[in-house]
């Protein structure tokens, strides 16, 4: 079997929470059982990332790289903050996407726009990191298959932002 690996990050956001749930053992335990056979987590300007002494799968981690782009193309499931920059660049390398609400976020417009897409089918939402104890979850977004987001229109993503946001655009008139 060849290398299946899982993709985690937080962005340049902290998001200490999540890192903190995909590195239990119960987590590891189970991408291993799963096929996984490598970990990367960018984890932001959270804390690096404490693995147990001999993890069940390859990890790496890193706070940050000047492009994610490399290991969100190599991985079979990318697991992120609700970020716009983070899921607009995993659609459009149509890539399985499960995003982890930061709820300690102000705003929370990170729900707004997680569940818009996920509304539509692109991706799948764990509303809080502590979810990710539950095994059941890990199941149920392994088995998840996105529908496709179309990027034809390059103001689509823009308008159901806006509109989830409660921006009213303007139709422009100067012709």
């Amino acid at each position: 079997m060849g290398k299946r690996s899982i993709f985690v990050t937080v962005g340049t956001t902290r998001f200490d929470l999540l890192i903190k749930a995909i590195t239990q053992p119960t987590a590891l335990a189970w991408m291993k059982s799963n096929g996984y056979t490598d970990l990367v987590i960018q984890y932001g300007k959270g804390e690096e990332p404490v693995l147990p002494e001999n993890p069940p799968i390859r990890c790496q981690t890193y706070g940050f790289q000047s492009s994610l782009e490399k290991d969100m193309t190599e991985a079979d499931l990318i697991i992120s903050h609700a970020g716009a920059g983070t899921v607009m660049e995993a659609l459009r390398l149509k890539k399985r996407l499960v995003v982890v609400i930061n709820t300690l976020l102000m705003d929370n417009h990170q729900t707004e726009l997680a569940s818009a897409m996920a509304k539509r089918g692109h991706l799948f939402v764990v509303e809080k990191p502590v979810d990710l104890q539950q095994s059941e979850i890990w199941n149920d977004f392994d088995s998840f298959v996105p529908i496709p987001h179309e990027s034809g229109d390059e103001q689509h993503f823009t308008r159901l932002l806006d509109a989830h946001m409660g921006v009213q655009q303007q139709d422009d008139k100067s012709s």
